[in-house]
């Protein structure tokens, strides 16, 4: 169910093999596809990703913030939608904030 789900709250991708990546938890039996938007604090997306695999470590888009390829460290906002596979039940959105550090 909707409380079974929990979702990060910090991304260190400093590759260390903790935290590297933002991850949705609790949901590894259920046929869920989850749909991710996360935005700067001045409300411009900077990812998305539709049926997501865990696997977003702070990337910027198209390499849009500079030579590193990797948003700047700071707090941004997530809103996910979550759909059953199976029934085409859409939850009511997730949202939030996480803290990304990428020093």
């Amino acid at each position: 169910g909707r409380g079974d789900i929990e979702i990060s709250k910090a991304v260190t991708a400093n590759g260390d093999g903790v935290n590297d990546f933002f991850e949705i938890r609790g949901v590894e039996y259920c046929a869920f596809s989850f749909d991710v938007m996360i935005f700067n604090r001045w409300g411009t997306k900077v990812a998305e990703v539709k049926d997501y695999q865990n696997d977003w470590g702070g990337e910027s888009p198209d390499g849009s913030f500079g030579q590193s390829g990797m948003l700047p460290t700071g707090t941004y906002y997530y809103i996910i939608s979550a759909t059953d596979k199976n029934t085409g039940t859409i939850l009511e959105p997730f949202n939030g904030y996480i803290y990304l550090g990428t020093n």
